[in-house]
């Protein structure tokens, strides 16, 4: 139930974003059959932004999961309300957190819709070469942040009154020595989450929360090896 609600407040966000984009592109300097180039770039830029904001507020309902996932691995409550742990307590450092471990797609966003923008006018392979090579700058980025600050979230659970510069220091040294762990957690679940893409999604129902499940088990591991 927590991940199939995680997935219709992500739909319901996502939603809301492509009403906005849409509303914007509906303005008269947008649609009008006269726009330009300038219009293109303009709009593309602002669809980006509404996409980084969003992304940010998605990535705000991980600390609830994580708190579920705590929860259960600890035999404490959990609850499906936990979602919103991110909202309630703290929401300021946990919007800062949420950003920060998006910071290689948020920085590179904009530059890989602006170009990809003008590939699709232009035609131009060179802008399609440069879209691939930001595309795999921020991917790499992305693969770096994860895995040294991964744990995050759930250091914040664990210090909710630390400030997010203190978390994520916490969370970079806790996983120093310890970032192929995590890697090699991760390609575990590989051919379970294409399996699950196979199953039309239904079957990311049960494997989101083993992959969940198995991260707050991590973090306890971490945290106390010798009694985890």
């Amino acid at each position: 139930m927590m991940t199939l609600s995680y997935f219709i407040w992500i739909y319901l966000i996502s939603y809301a974003g492509s009403i906005l984009t849409t509303v914007i592109l509906g303005m008269p300097y947008f649609s009008s059959v006269n726009s330009d180039m300038k219009a293109d770039m303009i709009f593309t830029v602002i669809s980006a932004l509404i996409t980084m904001f969003l992304g940010v507020i998605t990535e705000m309902f991980t600390c609830g999961i994580y708190l579920y996932f705590l929860n259960v691995s600890t035999g404490r409550e959990a609850q499906t309300a936990d979602i919103f742990r991110g909202f309630r307590e703290n929401p300021s450092e946990v919007f800062k957190i949420s950003a920060f471990l998006l910071s290689p797609s948020l920085i590179l966003s904009i530059p890989v819709n602006v170009v990809s923008e003008l590939y699709l006018l232009t035609s131009d392979t060179k802008w399609l070469i440069l879209s691939v090579v930001l595309f795999a700058a921020a991917a790499l980025g992305a693969l770096y942040i994860h895995l040294t600050y991964g744990i995050a979230f759930f250091v914040m659970l664990d210090f909710p009154s630390y400030s997010a510069g203190r978390v994520l220091k916490i969370a970079r040294q806790k996983m120093t020595g310890h970032r192929t762990r995590y890697f090699v957690l991760d390609l575990i679940f590989i051919p379970m989450f294409l399996l699950g893409i196979l199953s039309f999604g239904v079957g990311l129902i049960w494997i989101c929360p083993l992959i969940n499940e198995s991260r707050a088990l991590f973090f306890l591991n971490l945290m106390n090896p010798e009694e985890q």
